[in-house]
């Protein structure tokens, strides 16, 4: 029997599209189970004071994002049912950090807004993951964190681009 030779954590074990991609989706993959894994949504939840479940805080930074929208083009750009979408704002409601206002375009229906509150608990949040990001980076040199910010930011526009081209938004405005 051949010995076994191990695979990197870095590479896919058989990637199905170029290279370069397939490392993009292994970091794009790792970035995601740190940001979502238990221990630092608790940690997060800890630090900002704002435990806000990770369903929730997603449609809070669209919010921020994209601005206000009605439940039915928040449900279509997120590709989930209204019902979830609901669910998801009821709380967040409850809370006062989105609030329903009267749509300026259509006065007979409303969009949901964050609120300043909604605003002053996402900015505790992004604080509390930057005070984990500089645990975890206390080695790096400021510039290399320049440098891969700068490339997110590029990886960020080509696949928001992507899903405007694909059709799963109607624009990224």
């Amino acid at each position: 029997m051949a010995p076994s030779t191990p695979v990197s954590a870095g590479a896919p074990r058989s990637p199905s599209a170029a290279p370069e991609l397939a490392r993009l989706e292994v970091a794009l993959s790792a970035l995601m189970r740190w940001s979502e894994s238990k221990y630092i949504r608790a940690e997060v939840a800890r630090r900002s004071g704002c435990d806000i479940p990770a369903s929730a805080l997603r449609l809070l930074e669209h919010f921020d994002v994209a601005g206000a929208m009605r439940v039915s083009d928040i449900a279509e750009c997120l590709r989930i049912d209204i019902s979830t979408v609901s669910l998801q704002l009821r709380q967040l409601k409850a809370d006062a950090l989105v609030s329903r206002l009267r749509d300026p375009s259509d006065g007979r229906s409303g969009v949901i807004a964050i609120t300043e509150r909604g605003r002053e608990a996402l900015a505790r949040v992004r604080a509390a993951r930057c005070e984990l990001l500089a645990t975890v980076f206390t080695e790096a040199v400021p510039d290399e964190l320049g440098r891969a910010a700068d490339t997110l930011i590029q990886v960020q526009d080509h696949m928001l681009a992507g899903m405007v081209e694909a059709g799963y938004v109607k624009s990224l405005d």
